[in-house]
């Protein structure tokens, strides 16, 4: 991202803020105003951001603050999910499709369309590799080849329980880690590690958060391949560590009386912070260490989606 922002967070109604982290407060920079619904957040480049409303997608230039070009999609359902990948964008809609759709109109390029199975709620990009996961209600985690467009991992149905009944499957979001492994989390609160390059189509290890579900997540840079943070429903953030011994999370960072929007880690006052939006319309960072709020605003409107700044983020 361009400008100095440390983050932009998206409302429900497609209104846009530029945030930085200042000493003891956040700053923010009106960037676009009430407008369409708002579903999805992505980079584009250093300069502009993906918006993405039911069936519409918008570049939007930082910089001068203002919408360049919009793109349709024609499937029956809405987006769930999108990103730029060389000279394509990748959109999922929750009727099971990918399109593959080329961002400069070019003679002979035309959209092409993916069945990724039904009810799609998670397109995730691979940042290591030209790959990217899907996944939703009923529909587990599949990772596909960005070039021969197949799908070269399929994870396994969950094992019954006790008494021999069906366990649920409903992916709300997907990570993958440099090491190759890919971690998954299901809004009936369950976060599943998987290992694609291993035989195992069963996670390989996992963790299960009583009477909550689990809305978003993401890895924790620079600190390991086995570390997550997951919002949930509920509220809390929690922090878990694959390679413990241990079913219950490392920490738990509270405070939301919402259900957690998206989360992610990031630097402030040359310290790790787990900056989160939430329902109750509020924006927070905790200290990683510490667990305990450092930065805490009331935003008026409803969040839907947070985008950090991909560069080493500015400390103010």
């Amino acid at each position: 991202m361009t400008l100095n922002y440390d983050a932009i967070i998206g409302f429900s109604n497609g209104m846009l803020k530029g945030v930085e982290l200042k000493k003891n407060k956040f700053k923010y920079t009106n960037l676009l105003d009430a407008s369409v619904g708002l579903n999805t957040l992505s980079i584009f480049d250093e300069n502009k951001t993906i918006i993405s409303s039911q069936k519409k997608i918008f570049l939007f230039d930082l910089q001068n603050k203002k919408i360049t070009k919009k793109y349709y999609i024609k499937e029956s359902g809405c987006i769930s999910g999108l990103f730029k990948l060389n000279d394509f964008l990748f959109v999922g809609a929750d009727n099971g499709t990918v399109v593959i759709k080329p961002i400069k109109l070019t003679k002979g390029l035309v959209a092409e369309k993916i069945d990724v199975g039904s009810n799609l709620a998670c397109l995730r990009k691979c940042l290591t590799s030209d790959k990217y996961g899907t996944g939703g209600n009923e529909n587990p985690l599949k990772i596909w080849d960005v070039e021969t467009r197949k799908v070269e991992f399929t994870a396994k149905s969950p094992k019954p329980d006790m008494l021999q009944l069906k366990q649920p499957c409903y992916v709300s979001d997907i990570r993958f880690f440099n090491n190759k492994k890919v971690v998954v989390s299901h809004k009936h609160g369950v976060v599943d590690l998987h290992d694609p390059l291993s035989s195992q189509r069963r996670p390989v290890g996992s963790f299960t958060a009583e009477k909550t579900g689990f809305v978003c997540m993401n890895i924790i840079p620079d600190n390991s391949d086995y570390e997550v943070i997951v919002g949930s429903s509920k509220g809390s953030i929690f922090h878990y560590d694959f390679r413990g011994k241990t079913k219950f999370p490392v920490k738990t960072f509270r405070g939301s009386t919402g259900s957690v929007r998206a989360v992610s880690c990031i630097n402030y006052l040359n310290q790790m912070h787990i900056m989160s939006i939430s329902l109750d319309s509020h924006i927070r960072t905790h200290n990683f260490n510490s667990g305990d709020i450092s930065l805490k605003d009331y935003i008026v409107a409803k969040p839907m989606a947070l985008l950090i700044k991909p560069e080493e983020n500015s400390i103010k």
